[in-house]
């Protein structure tokens, strides 16, 4: 079943006060190869929501990319989570995966996915509004609108919980102490030879993702701008099927590698792997300065990011 959605402003490319970021630009070259999903009314292919934007990857039926406003000095705890995920009826059904894709009920497995938030839950849950029931409110559409499937791909819920989220949990920690204005851009890396995935599941077999990246751009003073990219793999969460033969060619992370598998690399790196376009904010990337485009820095410890 489809629920309809409110119109609101979804991502401000203004919001940041010295740099403009243009969400179409970012997707122009993956549009320009029919690869994004349009809105079923041909309004464009962005699907606005409360302070964030989703655009769909057409061929995998997950976001290519998401992109999240975030005000650190308006934060406001939006209460009880509500896990009631609804698909989007601006978009066609076929670009959206059902329920009982991430449903344990719904067949064996050796590994479950979770439905990984895209937009963290509350990354949107802010307000200007001084008054704090309307700030309250404000706050819960945000929360509720990150529960389509617009914006959600497949995560294992031990790497959504705390690869992925102590990532998250960072970013946020930035912009909530700081009080700054803080955008965040995320999505998966599709490569063709990830592998499949629930061929008995309706809409399957799913090619799974089995990286996610993330670029934060920070206003870090009112004259100054400040970008950083991480790229965070999920293949040794799905080691059960590499061993049950499900899935081929995986390479596992080693021992050492797992103790350290959270890492910081360069805007450019993500662009190589998606396809994107961060020209805009690749100046001010904190790690522009690697030589090679794929380095990366081995982060052991939160406080290592660079930003």
């Amino acid at each position: 079943m489809s629920f309809p959605c409110r119109q609101v402003k979804g991502y401000d490319a203004d919001f940041l006060k010295t740099l403009r970021i243009d969400l179409a630009k970012i997707y122009a070259p993956v549009l320009a190869k029919g690869e994004v999903a349009p809105l079923l009314d041909n309004s464009g292919h962005e699907l606005a929501y409360h302070h964030f934007t989703s655009v769909i990857q057409a061929m995998r039926k997950f976001p290519l990319l998401t992109a999240v406003n975030i005000n650190g000095k308006g934060l406001v705890h939006p209460g009880k989570r509500k896990d009631t995920w609804r698909r989007d009826a601006r978009i066609d059904e076929k670009f959206q995966p059902r329920g009982d894709f991430y449903e344990k009920a719904k067949g064996p497995g050796a590994v479950q996915f979770s439905r990984g938030h895209q937009v963290r839950l509350f990354d949107p849950c802010w307000s200007d509004a001084s008054d704090p029931a309307q700030a309250l409110a404000e706050s819960k559409l945000g929360a509720e609108d990150t529960f389509h499937y617009t914006n959600a791909a497949p995560q294992v819920q031990t790497y959504n919980d705390i690869d992925w989220g102590n990532l998250e949990d960072y970013l946020l920690d930035k912009a909530q102490t700081t009080e700054k204005l803080l955008t965040v851009f995320t999505g998966p890396i599709f490569r063709e030879d990830d592998p499949s995935y629930g061929k008995g599941r309706t809409g399957g077999p799913w090619k799974i993702p089995l990286s996610f990246w993330k670029i934060a751009v920070l206003q870090k003073t009112p004259t100054r701008i400040a970008a950083a990219a991480f790229i965070v793999d999920q293949t040794q969460y799905v080691q059960a099927l590499y061993e049950a033969k499900v899935f081929s060619g995986l390479k596992p992370y080693t021992l050492d590698e797992i103790r350290k598998r959270q890492i910081q690399t360069t805007i450019k790196a993500i662009e190589e792997e998606t396809g994107l376009d961060f020209s805009v904010v690749r100046p001010f990337d904190a790690q522009g300065t690697l030589e090679s485009t794929r380095q990366t820095r081995w982060i052991n410890d939160l406080n290592d990011i660079v930003i």
